[in-house]
């Protein structure tokens, strides 16, 4: 004879509640885990936007730490002995491209040891080529040079200068590839791909997150691209310091024009020339931002008549920061 026992019915709705919940996510944020699950995964990452991504699949799942803290620059970044040491704790190690990476990614790999595992966000990317300079298109520099030296004369020049040392050139393409909600998009894929395996007891949450994410981010893209169908051909264009926006220009049909010399701001003669420039194509938008001084910009600005936007690439909270700067953008240039 089998003897059944009946649950009460308020148990057995707690139970089913309690199942949910450890299974769905609420909008807009990732699945929790269980409150008996295990420690969380160690991910290490190079900039805070990665941060953002693997939170979105992970949740709790997972512990980030980044390298490059909030105001530092990645491309001439050096971590401190004690993030160095704190990656013997790490289970993953994502890269994405940035500069520092090629200084230290041998390092870093050797202080995770062997239980680490590196995972490369940049791999499978058509990286572009750098933005045009300002200073590319005029053939110009500041000291001994004039600006009608012919264009072989002055491009040795920049090339000599690069070669003393400055620190933003990027060799092999642009870096900046996590400022494309399409390329976010790859790179969640390979985020998930290492979260499962590397924890494949809760792959259903990764994955159920990493889809949740994906709509969020073709959601982005689709508004993104609304707030600038209507702009004119002719004033589809802005200025930046330093040029980390290509691949958003790029996706969203934008022209994208950058006013640093390697790394440093125009000087007074430069600063001339790129005035007259910008009042000549009728410039509207300037980007600044918090890495770089704004001095040069906010001068260009002054005299031109333009828009200053801040636009921080390296904003911890990805998506608002993408979603405001465009509709800044969007505001400028509709005018």
């Amino acid at each position: 004879m089998t003897i059944r026992f009946a649950l009460p019915k308020a148990i057995t709705q707690l139970f089913a509640l309690l199942s949910l919940s450890c299974l769905l996510a609420a909008p807009g944020s990732p699945a929790v885990a269980p409150a008996s699950a295990a420690a969380p995964v160690q991910v290490a990452v190079s900039i805070l936007p990665q941060k953002y991504f693997v939170q979105r699949i992970a949740g709790d799942l997972a512990e980030v730490t980044v390298m490059v803290p909030p105001g530092a620059d990645p491309h001439t970044y050096e971590p401190k002995p004690s993030q160095m040491r704190g990656l013997a704790g790490a289970k993953l190690y994502m890269t994405i491209g940035v500069p520092f990476e090629k200084a230290w990614l041998e390092r870093i790999t050797a202080a995770g040891g062997k239980d680490m595992t590196m995972v490369r966000l940049e791999k499978g990317i058509d990286l572009l080529p750098q933005d045009e300079h300002f200073l590319d298109e005029n053939h110009g520099h500041d000291g001994d040079h004039d600006a009608d030296h012919d264009a072989d004369h002055d491009k040795d020049d920049h090339h000599a200068e690069a070669a003393e040392g400055h620190h933003h050139d990027h060799d092999g393409g642009d870096p900046h590839i996590w400022l494309s909600p399409a390329l976010v998009k790859m790179m969640a894929g390979s985020i998930k791909a290492a979260l499962v395996k590397a924890d494949p007891a809760h792959a259903p949450l990764y994955r159920a997150n990493h889809d949740a994410f994906v709509r969020e981010l073709d959601e982005l893209d689709l508004h993104i691209n609304g707030l600038f169908e209507n702009v004119p051909e002719n004033r589809r264009r802005f200025m930046v310091f330093h040029p980390a926006w290509s691949y958003f220009a790029h996706n969203y049909n934008l022209r994208e024009i950058a006013i640093e010399v390697e790394g440093r701001e125009p000087g007074p003669k430069q600063l001339t020339r790129i005035v007259e420039f910008a009042k000549k194509e009728g410039i509207e938008a300037i980007f600044v931002q918090p890495q770089f001084s704004k001095r040069g910009a906010e001068t260009i600005a002054r005299n031109v008549g333009a828009t200053l936007i801040e636009a921080d690439p390296l904003a911890g909270d990805w998506a608002a920061n993408i979603r405001r700067v465009a509709e800044a953008m969007a505001k400028t240039l509709n005018k």
